[in-house]
């Protein structure tokens, strides 16, 4: 898969990203457009064999990869998804740090999240795994 720049959904600099289905929505603020960005829609797209998260948004300039999933409850599933989603980039991304977000319909409360949703957050850490109902909106740095 390439990722070329003329493909992204977005402007260069744009000041927000916004990635939208189903009643869900991930926003990603670029501050005083400071960062190079760009956006796309990997399920269904760029991606069509294989199972993968929705979109992928880059930060060129803080060298981040959003792995960005917007589900109805799976969480589980969801997991799977951003993680197929970084694999599938692995080489073309290999220098930039992968953040996942997941923004489902209704998420569980933390003692019910699956197993492999603790697991990532234990590995990864909560400010690069974040999941939150209908509306994740963040400031890139």
């Amino acid at each position: 898969m390439i990722l070329r720049t003329e493909d992204s959904l977005c402007d260069k600099n744009a000041p927000k990203i916004s990635c939208k289905e189903n009643g869900m929505e991930y926003i990603a603020n670029n501050p005083d457009r400071r960062f190079d960005v760009r956006k796309y829609r990997l399920d269904g797209e760029l991606v069509r064999m294989e199972t993968c998260c929705d979109y992928l948004v880059i930060n060129d300039t803080g060298h981040k990869a959003y792995y960005i999933e917007l589900k109805g409850k799976d969480i589980k599933h969801a997991v799977e998804q951003v993680l197929a989603g970084e694999k599938i980039c692995r080489d073309i991304l290999e220098r930039y740090i992968s953040y996942y977000r997941i923004v489902p319909h209704k998420s569980p409360t933390i003692n019910l999240f699956p197993t492999n949703y603790k697991h990532l957050l234990a590995k990864v850490g909560s400010e690069r795994l974040k999941c939150k109902n209908k509306r994740l909106e963040e400031t890139l740095s």
